[in-house]
């Protein structure tokens, strides 16, 4: 996938299969609109392995929002990401929907043992879009590092600010994502 051609990583819910009636009825997000970068063009090589997980971030007018990424373990690129304000494995399901927009390849996601990766929806993405799903040991820590260490500088940058609605969040954040990446080079 090229940088700078992240199709919208917004996951609205009428995208989810299923999305409980009270969030349905209560959320109201089709007035969300990606945040876009200034064009930068670099091809990112193929890859085998990707580290995944999903941040979950407050506002004070609109709830939360989830951030889901997909990381490089090497080089610690994010290569691509989706945001959505349901937590679901279906979040994961349009970040690789953006990652392959630019080409399939074999992959395998390695994911902690979180409730959201264990779920029979997470296991169908995964298998309808060819990708292979693997998880760290029960109890380990570390196996998903690159996660844990993207999530940690992006609450260390954030610091206490509190988000007002769902776009300043979704502005916020792929802002951060597109600034952390340039901090980043791709792997040989």
């Amino acid at each position: 996938m090229a940088e700078g051609s992240i199709h919208n990583p917004i996951l609205y819910l009428h995208e989810y299969e299923e999305v409980p009636e009270e969030i349905f009825y209560r959320k109201n997000d089709e007035e969300l609109r990606p945040w876009h970068a200034p064009e930068k063009r670099s091809a990112f090589p193929p890859v085998e392995l990707l580290n995944v997980g999903i941040g979950t971030y407050k506002t004070t007018e609109d709830g939360e929002i989830y951030l889901c990424v997909l990381i490089h373990p090497e080089s610690r690129k994010i290569l691509s990401y989706s945001l959505g304000v349901y937590r679901s494995p279906r979040l994961v399901g349009k970040a690789l929907e953006n990652l392959f927009a630019g080409g399939h390849f074999d992959l395998t996601l390695l994911s902690s043992q979180n409730p959201v990766y264990r779920k029979p929806e997470y296991g169908k993405i995964l298998e309808k879009n060819g990708v292979k799903a693997r998880m760290t040991a029960k109890g380990s820590r570390g196996g998903v590092m690159a996660v844990s260490t993207f999530f940690s500088q992006l609450m260390r940058k954030k610091g206490s600010y509190v988000f007002r609605g769902w776009q300043e969040a979704i502005d916020w954040l792929s802002e951060y994502i597109w600034n952390y990446n340039c901090t980043r080079s791709c792997p040989e």
